[in-house]
């Protein structure tokens, strides 16, 4: 590993000065985000959902087909997998995303986060392999890594915590926090999704975390039937879901986003797509 890189990124040393500049001009997420708002119809997706489902054991949920487009898309737009860490651009070394998992579908019930790593060739049919004895694993435990943390963390005096998580800040802004934690932490991830849809609640805009160096979160809401206008300007009733989309607009340009955002769109509503591992992948690390 070169000085000066990371266990989760290499620091892109050939980016142009200007962009650069970004991460000193905004030094911090909550001033260099940007939101977006997508309708997408997914009556296609249902329809795929209901061929692919047939005589599966393991089921593809909607969450599943949003998950694998988001591997696909920043396979695909590699400039949308970096992240900002001590005023430096970095390439992410892996596809990560994160996502809460409720251990019961339950106002009540508890919930824990979930990080996962994709291999970019990966088909929607590779992810749910990979998510769904994940998950159902979640759910059958009575805490996770990150539980186990806050718990410890909050058990201390109030002057002991802030000094903790001072530390724990410092390491990570000096590239010097271990490989095992950040491995552990969902909020080093190439995104985070919020599937309020699965508790019957509609799409927000989410904030965005100062801790770590997540630079997307998406959240997606809950289905929905609404008036559409066709390319004949009439009005049609579809199958729709929103999703809103907070970015950190200082790892790469405005029209790389709104075509990363458009890809990811396009996938979720053309899953047969995502049957086969994508071609051409572009190198992530020649500006490193």
């Amino acid at each position: 590993m070169a000085i000066g890189d990371r266990s989760d990124g290499v620091r892109l040393r050939k980016l142009p000065g200007f962009h650069k500049m970004f991460p000193y001009l905004m030094p911090t997420r909550t001033e260099s985000v940007i939101y977006s708002s997508q309708r997408l119809k997914i009556g296609g997706t249902l329809g795929w959902l209901e061929k692919a489902n047939a005589g599966r054991e393991k089921r593809i949920s909607l969450f599943y087909v949003i998950l694998a487009a988001g591997v696909r898309a920043l396979a695909l737009r590699p400039n949308a997998n970096r992240f900002i860490s001590g005023r430096h651009i970095f390439q992410r070394r892996t596809i990560d995303l994160a996502f809460i998992v409720k251990r019961v579908l339950d106002e009540q019930a508890s919930e824990t986060t979930l990080k996962l790593t994709f291999d970019p060739r990966s088909t929607v049919f590779d992810v749910v392999e990979a998510v769904s004895p994940a998950v159902q694993a979640t759910k059958k435990s009575s805490t996770s890594s990150d539980e186990k943390l806050t718990e410890i963390l909050t058990s201390m005096p109030g002057p002991m915590t802030r000094f903790v998580v001072w530390a724990i800040r410092t390491l990570d802004y000096f590239g010097l926090l271990p490989a095992s934690f950040i491995k552990g932490d969902a909020f080093h991830s190439s995104a985070f999704l919020a599937n309020l849809g699965s508790i019957g609640l509609d799409a927000v805009f989410h904030h965005m975390y100062e801790w770590g160096n997540t630079p997307f979160f998406v959240v997606v809401g809950k289905r929905k039937k609404e008036p559409v206008v066709n390319d004949r300007g009439e009005l049609e009733v579809h199958e729709v879901v929103d999703m809103t989309f907070s970015v950190d607009e200082r790892i790469t340009d405005g029209g790389y986003y709104a075509g990363a955002i458009a890809l990811f769109i396009g996938l979720i509503e053309n899953p047969e797509r995502l049957e086969v591992p994508p071609e051409n992948l572009l190198d992530p690390f020649a500006l490193a």
